[in-house]
């Protein structure tokens, strides 16, 4: 057996740590770039962490245009920004296009050029040989675990392609998880985001690339989601169910970081390069679907799955596999994701197309490899 394990520097996991941010960011630099999603420039979060800032003596800017999914012009954005006004770490506090943002940043702030050059088939092969700057990632949304992975995930409306800038040296320095921040989301963010981190944790547990470490985490966060997602979305001010959704969501991001991902998120992937819906929203459509397509090659997969989502063991090999997807139904039914793709109004030849177009990291982790074609038959299910 052989396998390597990586994980943020630090992690301070504390409901109301948004109030003593300064106690912790610390030592990280003195003149910061904040990435922040505009929603909390206007509710006063940035203010609250400017005050502490001040305190502290550390100068800053903040960068206010992540609108929607991360855009290679956030990045390049953002980075010229920073180099213009001298930053020498960087703070992201949003969801995971904010944390993207800021992540990417800090390796093209170091490095130069432009985020593009770093991107995964669509790039020159850029790499991230400078060690990027300082990066600390607060995450106001559970879903996404963009602030415990090594990869930023950057779109380009321009020119249709979503694709990750991915190195070892981009993970956090810092991941500060304050699910108090969590409690603003309104229950469509929480739907969506909450779904992402159930795929993640499904995808790394089921990939063929899964090792002890990142299957036992990925176990351990689908008990929790399995437990406080509708909670959280029926109630967000559940303030356990928060605290639940947040480690899920981290636990998350570590685990696909160390085991990678699956077909879900490769189908997603697709349908974002032409629609501008959330990231959880492709995957969690297609997620029930990928796990009928896994299960029919092995009908065991989602075993444990299933009894960490009912709490009790079953006599039946197979059984708790159907009880996992099953439980997603439901559950996707309950919080708002679709069971298809009509609403998007897909043609047969666009469904082709994205078919051949899902391929890339995260499906080749999946364990069952499809064509292109079979893919897109399943896409045409969909619509």
């Amino acid at each position: 057996m052989e396998f390597t394990f990586i994980a943020p520097m630090k992690t301070v996991f504390r409901s109301g740590a948004l109030d003593e941010i300064g106690k912790y960011i610390g030592g990280y630099g003195k003149r910061f770039l904040i990435v922040i999603d505009p929603v909390f420039e206007k509710n006063g979060t940035l203010a609250r962490v400017q005050k502490e800032l001040d305190a502290m003596g550390i100068a800053y800017t903040a960068y206010l245009g992540v609108v929607g999914e991360p855009d290679v012009s956030y990045v390049d954005d953002a980075s010229a920004q920073a180099r213009e006004f001298g930053c020498d770490a960087v703070l992201s506090i949003g969801g995971g296009s904010s944390i993207d943002v800021g992540k990417a940043s800090a390796g093209v702030i170091t490095n130069g050029g432009h985020v593009k050059e770093y991107l995964e088939y669509v790039g020159t092969g850029r790499k991230v040989e400078i060690p990027p700057l300082p990066f600390i990632a607060m995450p106001t949304t559970a879903g996404t675990g963009a602030e415990v992975t090594k990869n930023a995930v950057i779109g380009s409306k321009k020119e249709h392609f979503k694709r990750s800038m991915r190195d070892d040296q981009l993970i956090a320095n810092l991941c500060i998880l304050d699910p108090k921040l969590c409690v603003s989301a309104p229950p469509r963010v929480t739907a969506i985001a909450g779904i992402d981190a159930i795929t993640h944790l499904m995808e790394a547990y089921a990939t063929w690339k899964a090792h002890p470490m990142s299957k036992a985490l990925a176990l351990q966060g689908l008990e929790l989601a399995g437990r406080y997602l509708q909670r959280a979305y029926d109630n967000g001010e559940d303030l356990e169910a928060r605290e639940g959704m947040s480690l899920a969501a981290y636990l998350g991001g570590i685990s696909f970081s160390n085991s990678g991902l699956g077909a879900a998120h490769g189908l997603g992937m697709a349908i974002n390069i032409y629609f501008p819906v959330p990231h959880g929203f492709g995957v969690g459509v297609t997620l029930p679907y990928v796990m009928e397509i896994n299960a029919k090659d092995n009908p065991t997969l989602y075993d444990a799955v299933g009894e960490a989502f009912a709490g009790k063991r079953f006599d039946k090999p197979g059984e708790g596999t159907q009880v996992a997807i099953q439980f997603i139904k439901d559950l996707n039914a309950h919080i708002g994701i679709p069971a298809d793709l009509k609403e998007l109004n897909v043609s047969e030849e666009l469904a082709e197309t994205m078919g051949n177009e899902c391929f890339g990291s995260s499906m080749s982790g999946n364990p069952v490899q499809l064509s292109g074609e079979e893919w897109g038959a399943l896409f045409k299910r969909l619509i």
